[in-house]
């Protein structure tokens, strides 16, 4: 698998995306390190935010989990926590819980799909790159799922199963 990984990142199609990436990543390093001063943070992050609590908010809207809230004003959820925003649903079952909780994945085709716009006809620097990863740090936090969210996708675990099963299948075949 760790070749595979090598030869795909070696790829001269993928190479020239990572590396564009490489400055937004540094930035939301940065910007994960004002997670301690919550508002800072919060505005720091509130276009992720709000992309984060969008797709919740559609993919549960497409699978009938009936979103009847969004949110992105943060709150205090206890003692030094603090959530930056959230989706409610009237419908949440087995079928569309994990699907609905892990929508935040979708924001990695979405960063992938700007840098590799940027580098697929060659690429030089220019003020947009400054203005793109600024969007694009951000949402590299943000595209991984909450714990509430993982909460929440144990509700499908029947819909587990079968990625699980499948992907024990590829490795023991490797």
């Amino acid at each position: 698998m760790l070749t595979h990984a090598l030869q795909m990142i070696r790829n001269p199609e993928v190479l020239p995306v990572l590396l564009y990436l490489l400055p937004a990543g540094i930035l939301a390093l940065v910007i994960r390190s004002t997670r301690r001063w919550i508002y800072v943070f919060a505005f720091l992050t509130v276009s992720a935010t709000l992309i984060h609590e969008f797709l919740h908010y559609a993919v549960g809207a497409v699978l009938g989990a009936r979103p009847t809230s969004l949110s992105i004003i943060p709150r205090r959820s206890g003692p030094e926590r603090f959530t930056l925003g959230s989706v409610t649903f009237a419908n949440a079952n087995w079928f569309n819980s994990a699907p609905a909780a892990l929508a935040p994945f979708l924001g990695i085709p979405l960063i992938l799909g700007v840098a590799w716009w940027r580098v697929r006809a060659g690429w030089e620097f220019s003020v947009v790159d400054l203005a793109l990863w600024t969007f694009l740090a951000p949402q590299m936090l943000s595209c991984w799922p909450s714990m509430a969210d993982w909460r929440l996708a144990t509700r499908s675990w029947p819909l587990l199963l079968a990625p699980a099963a499948a992907a024990s299948w590829y490795f023991l075949q490797q």
